[in-house]
């Protein structure tokens, strides 16, 4: 009896916005798309690439890079991408097709925490994968990254950037079957772009141009170089929040909830 009377308390100061968190949460282990990708891809991309380069050791293309220290930061934009072009606009672009953000409208709750509440959980997603690529890097493959405070600061943009694109998408996609189509397409070109298969720093002319200034390439070069370099390049981060403030600035202009 009091432990229920406890329970019934506990979920009585419960607010709406952790009540809301609580079952966007629920929702998102139902449909895992942040699981997925935010985990379960970055995991399974840092073994592929860590045994590869546990197998060729040595500098890359006279980079001064060893491949996995080459995929590292391209592991985790990817993720990124993942998280934020997929599991980020689904359930908003969802909810707003439904109807369901306009009668959430009229309650306590309000859209703008449903929002809020999606940005919350898969910025926790995106998190966990940073640890498991981290950790993982160094605890099993002997990776010597530096955690630095510019690896920080790249991170922040990277993540700014990255999700603002995704609320872009998820503000002019009409329907689901638009949001799917545009995620897909820009997920699989930001794979090229980010340089999961043909790393930038191999690329030459005008090739290597368009991906580091890409938004995938920038975060890269800039995360690239704070890992395992002194800094990330001026370029890198004034094309990160560049690429941040117009996107953000799209995405607010253009959001519906209805």
């Amino acid at each position: 009896m009091t432990s229920e009377k406890g329970v019934s308390r506990g979920r009585g100061r419960r607010g709406p916005f952790s009540e809301l968190l609580r079952v966007e949460g629920k929702l998102a282990l139902r449909a895992p798309y942040g699981l997925g990708l935010g985990i379960i891809f970055p995991t399974v991309l840092l073994s592929v690439f860590g045994l590869i380069g546990s197998a060729v050791p040595g500098n890359v293309a006279n980079t001064g890079f060893t491949i996995l220290e080459l995929y590292i930061p391209i592991i985790i934009v990817i993720e990124f991408f993942g998280v934020a072009l997929t599991a980020l606009p689904i359930p908003l672009v969802r909810d707003r097709e439904s109807g369901w953000l306009r009668r959430v409208s009229t309650t306590p709750v309000g859209p703008s925490r449903v929002l809020a509440a999606q940005m919350v959980l898969n910025l926790a997603f995106a998190l966990a994968g940073i640890v498991i690529v981290l950790i993982g890097s160094v605890a099993v493959f002997g990776a010597t990254l530096s955690v630095s405070i510019y690896f920080v600061f790249s991170t922040i943009l990277a993540l700014a950037e990255i999700f603002s694109l995704g609320l872009l998408i998820a503000a002019i996609a009409p329907t689901q079957t638009a949001q799917n189509a545009i995620s897909g397409a820009l997920f699989f070109a930001m794979l090229f772009l980010s340089g999961l298969w043909y790393p930038a720093a191999e690329a030459s002319g005008p090739l290597q141009t368009i991906m580091y200034y890409s938004p995938g390439g920038a975060a890269v070069n800039a995360m690239l170089e704070s890992a395992f370099g002194t800094g990330p390049p001026l370029s890198a981060v004034a094309t990160m929040v560049v690429y941040a403030i117009v996107f953000a600035a799209v995405a607010i202009r253009y959001f519906r909830w209805e």
